[in-house]
Formats: C-alpha cells, sequence, structure tokens
C-alpha cells in the first residue's frame, strides 16, 4: 500500500522514521517499518501491508487462533484463564454502564465471540459481534446460536444500530481506518452510549525494556501504536470525548512481557507449547509484585472510556 505521508491523528507533516521489525508470530521474518508523529507521538505502520497480503500473516503461527489447543494436556487451564479474562471483561463493562435484558452490547473485532456469550448468559443482553472473518466461531455455531455475529467492517453496521455498549478489545490497533470506523459508530450511536477501548500503550515500560522484540508491534498486524494522549485526539477528532482513561486494562500485561520474551528467543510459534507451561507460570509468579502495581504503572495496556460528544 502507498507510504503514508501526514499523520493520520493531527494531520502533521512531521513524520520520521521510528523503528523496523520484523514479522512477528510468523515464520517469514520480513521487515516492516513504522514511523512517528512528532507531534503528538503516534506511531504507525508505514506503509500497510495490503488486506490481501494481510490474510498471510492469520497462520498456524498465530497463538490466539490456536486458542488452548496450542497447549496441548495444558488445554483446560488456558481455557480457565480465557474465561477469567472475560469475567474481568464483564465487570469492567458494569462499572462503565449496567447490563440489563433490554442493553445492546457491540463487540467490534469480536474474534471468538466468549465475551459476548457470557454476557448473553449472565444479563440476557441483546449482543452483536462483528469481525472481519468468521475463524473465531466458524463450525460452532451451537456453542454461539444465541449470539448475533456478522462478517464485515464497521462501516457495514446498520445506521440505526443504536448500541448502548461498545467494547474494542484489542481491536482499535488492528483496524485500517481507525478514524474514519471510529467516527462512524459515533453516528450510529445514542447519546448515553459507552465506548470502552483497550489497545496496547506505546508509552509503557515493557516497550522501553524489549525495543523491537516488544509483543505490542504485533508486526504486521498492528496498524497504529496509541499513547494516552494521541488516543484522545483521534476520538476527540471523530466525535468522541474521553470519560476515563486508565494506564491497564482486563488483559494481564504478563502475556505482553512473555510474547516479548518469545520474540526475543526466536520461538517458533507453531509448536506445540506444552513444555513452555512451566516456564510460562514461573515467569508469572516473578511478575505478581509488578501486576500487583500495574494501577501506579505503565506495564502495556491502556483503556479509554469515551461518550459521543454533543
Amino acid at each position: 500500500m502507498r507510504k503514508i505521508e501526514n499523520c493520520p491523528v493531527c494531520s502533521s507533516e512531521k513524520v520520521q522514521h521510528f523503528i523496523s521489525t520484523s514479522a512477528q508470530m510468523h515464520s517469514d521474518k520480513q521487515v516492516f517499518k513504522f514511523d512517528q508523529c512528532t507531534d503528538c507521538e503516534f506511531v504507525f505502520l508505514n506503509p500497510k501491508v495490503s488486506p490481501e497480503q494481510l490474510k498471510n500473516y492469520y497462520t498456524k503461527y498465530y497463538l490466539p487462533y490456536r486458542g488452548a489447543e496450542a497447549w496441548g494436556k495444558y488445554g483446560k487451564l488456558v481455557n480457565n484463564s480465557l474465561r477469567k479474562l472475560d469475567l474481568r471483561k464483564l465487570k469492567f463493562v458494569n462499572s462503565v454502564q449496567k447490563l440489563n435484558s433490554s442493553s445492546l452490547l457491540l463487540d467490534v473485532g469480536c474474534g471468538q465471540p466468549s465475551f459476548l456469550k457470557l454476557s448473553k448468559e449472565k444479563y440476557n443482553c441483546q449482543t452483536l459481534g462483528i469481525d472481519f472473518s468468521n475463524e473465531g466461531w466458524s463450525n460452532q455455531n451451537h456453542k454461539y446460536q444465541n449470539i448475533e455475529l456478522q462478517i464485515g467492517e464497521v462501516r457495514d453496521l446498520s445506521e440505526k444500530l443504536r448500541p448502548d455498549i461498545i467494547t474494542m478489545w484489542h481491536y482499535l490497533e488492528h483496524d485500517y481506518f481507525p478514524l474514519e470506523n471510529l467516527s462512524y459508530l459515533k453516528s450510529i450511536s445514542k447519546s448515553s452510549t459507552k465506548l470502552i477501548i483497550e489497545v496496547p500503550n506505546f508509552d509503557s515500560s515493557s516497550r522501553k525494556k524489549f525495543r523491537k522484540h516488544w509483543a505490542g508491534w504485533h508486526t504486521p498486524r498492528h496498524t497504529s501504536l496509541f499513547s494516552p494522549n494521541n488516543l484522545e485526539i483521534m476520538l476527540n477528532k471523530s466525535g468522541w470525548k474521553v470519560e476515563q482513561s486508565f494506564s491497564y486494562g482486563t488483559m494481564d500485561p504478563y502475556l505482553i512481557e512473555w510474547m516479548s520474551k518469545m520474540e526475543e528467543k526466536g520461538i517458533e510459534w507453531d509448536k506445540n507449547m506444552e513444555n513452555e507451561i512451566i516456564p510460562f507460570i514461573i515467569g508469572m509468579l516473578a511478575f505478581l509484585p509488578k501486576r500487583l502495581l500495574e494501577k501506579k504503572l505503565s506495564l502495556g495496556i491502556m483503556t479509554i472510556v469515551a461518550s459521543p460528544d454533543a
């Protein structure tokens, strides 16, 4: 795709090369470039790979698609961990706006829609998940039969949707047109709609520690690397106002630490991960003191809560 000359967030012409990183969670170690705006410090893949080429980076090396099965006999343990993550997401949503049977919850980039399934079970709310692929729920219709799921882009959502809650759990960093899609979501929202965005935090200690091996790059799947300031600028430009900003999220920051270490190590991501479970747990225990202080530290994740700007 064509190289971007102006910052996608603030339109500044002061854009310069920041870092080159090789493809992550992939056998091909092609190098890609990230640029940074010197005015708002937004970092973005430049140029982006074409959508057709991008599909080549969602293969057997992509651990999220492999899920619990990648961990062999420890799959049940991993599934329990994923359920706990969904519970944390649901708890956070309810701290922002209470769900009930009349609520419409829209999850953008829903992947495997276990979060929506849990929301439906707990609160009997209306649910809609959208993703560019049905990879997360294909051949599992029986499991997600009570959830409305849609294959497509944000602009394919109905203009009459009017969701009460919109969640983006690690979606926006993948979005090729974040400003346009945030604007469209604002146009189909109610004045009371709440938008929850969780993304990697570029302005974090893990990024500074691991540099080109930082898992937050997720090269070339991540096209945007946000910090609190430039994400707020983009939200304001697209018609949203930030109500709350947190330097942590529902995702355990140790996962970014661990994936970064694995990239540094040069792990083969398509292998059976059973032998990695013990080192993973040992590392998680060693990371615990930082985890307990994550609300004061910036470990790699951030969350924004926004509402439509009148």
